[in-house]
C-alpha cells in the first residue's frame, strides 16, 4: 500500500511537471508549496535563481531583468529571452481542508501573440490599402468629371466655330437661303448649351482670363466651399471690370485669414482710374452678395483701384449664408 501510494504521488508530480502551463502555489505567507519544471524554467530568467517566495516573483515582474520585456498595451504578458511569449496570472485557491493557496501561473501565449501581431499588421495594411483604394476611386470619378466637361468644352467650341462660319457666309453672303434668323436660332442654342455647362466659380474665372489674355494670381491660403465661390466671383468681376477700363493684363488677390474670416485684396496692374469709381452694375451685385452674407467690401479708386472683400468663415456667422 505505501508504494501504491508513492507511486501514485511520483506519477502526480511526473504529470504536475509535465504541464505546458508553468504552475507554482504558495502558502498564506507567500513561502513555495509547490512548482512544477516549467515555472522553475521562467524563474532562472527573472531571478537567475529557482524561485523561494512570491514576493521576489512579483518584484522581478515589475521590474523586469535584462532579456524580459513587457508587451505593451496588453496586462501581465512578457517576451522571454527565447522568444517564447507568457501572460501571468495570480488567484487565490483553497483545498479541500480549507486551506487557502496563491496560485501562480504563466500560459505560454506566443502563438497567440505571434498572431495578434500578424492581425495588428495585416489590420493596417488593410486600411492603407483601403486608402489607397478610396484616392484611387476619387482620382477615376474626377478623371472622368475632368473628361465630360473637356468633351462638353470641345463641343462647345465646335458649335461656337460653325456658328462663326454661318454668320460669317451670312454677312458676305456667300451661301443663299441664310437669313438673320437662322443665324440667330444657330446663336441661341450656342448660348443655351454653354448655360448648360456647369462650371465652378473658379473654373469660370480661369476661362474668362484665359479667353481675355490675362494672368490670375493668387496669393496665400484659398478658402474653401462658400467663401470660395464668393472670393472667385469677385475677382470674375474685378476681371471683367480690368479687361473693360485698365486694358490690364494681370489680376491679383491676396488672402489673409484668422480664427472667424478671410480678408481678400484683389487688385490688377492696369492704368490706375482717373476719378471715383461709382459702383454699378457687377460691383453693386457684388456688394449686396456680400453684405447679405454677413462680409463687408471696401473699393479703393486712387491712387489705384483695389478691392478688399471680408468674408465671415462658415459656422462662425450663425448659418449657412452662402446659399
Amino acid at each position: 500500500m505505501h508504494r501504491m501510494k508513492r507511486l501514485s504521488f511520483n506519477a502526480i508530480k511526473e504529470g504536475f511537471d509535465r504541464l505546458p502551463t508553468a504552475v507554482c502555489f504558495f502558502d498564506r505567507t507567500g513561502s513555495i508549496v509547490l512548482c512544477n519544471r516549467q515555472m522553475y524554467q521562467l524563474s532562472q530568467y527573472l531571478l537567475n535563481s529557482d524561485m523561494q517566495y512570491l514576493g521576489e516573483v512579483v518584484e522581478a515582474l515589475h521590474h523586469l531583468p535584462n532579456g524580459v520585456v513587457r508587451i505593451p498595451d496588453v496586462e501581465n504578458i512578457f517576451r522571454f529571452p527565447d522568444n517564447t511569449v507568457w501572460r501571468f496570472e495570480k488567484t487565490e485557491v483553497t483545498d479541500k481542508y480549507g486551506e487557502r493557496y496563491i496560485q501562480l501561473t504563466a500560459a505560454d501565449v506566443t502563438e497567440l501573440q505571434r498572431a495578434s501581431v500578424q492581425l495588428a499588421d495585416d489590420c493596417k495594411k488593410i486600411e492603407e490599402d483601403s486608402k489607397k483604394l478610396k484616392q484611387l476611386s476619387d482620382n477615376v470619378v474626377a478623371l472622368a468629371r475632368e473628361k465630360e466637361r473637356l468633351d462638353a468644352k470641345s463641343a462647345m467650341h465646335d458649335n461656337l466655330a460653325a456658328c462663326i462660319t454661318l454668320t460669317k457666309q451670312y454677312i458676305t453672303g456667300e451661301f443663299d437661303g441664310i437669313d438673320a434668323d437662322v443665324v440667330c436660332r444657330e446663336w441661341e442654342k450656342v448660348i443655351a448649351f454653354r448655360d448648360v455647362i456647369r462650371l465652378s466659380a473658379k473654373e469660370k474665372l480661369l476661362d474668362s482670363a484665359k479667353t481675355g489674355g490675362v494672368t490670375v494670381r493668387i496669393r496665400g491660403e484659398e478658402p474653401t466651399g462658400g467663401e470660395a465661390e464668393l472670393m472667385y466671383t469677385a475677382m470674375q468681376v474685378c476681371l471683367t471690370n480690368a479687361i473693360q477700363y485698365a486694358n490690364a493684363t494681370e489680376v491679383s488677390a491676396n488672402i489673409w485669414e484668422n480664427e472667424y474670416s478671410y480678408t481678400v485684396m484683389i487688385r490688377n496692374n492696369g492704368k490706375p482710374p482717373e476719378k471715383e469709381i461709382t459702383e454699378g452694375g457687377g460691383l453693386t451685385n457684388l456688394r449686396h452678395r456680400i453684405e447679405n452674407s454677413g462680409g463687408k467690401m471696401t473699393v479703393q479708386s486712387l491712387p489705384e483701384f483695389s478691392l478688399v472683400i471680408e468674408m465671415p468663415k462658415h459656422g462662425n456667422s450663425g448659418g449657412n449664408l452662402w446659399l
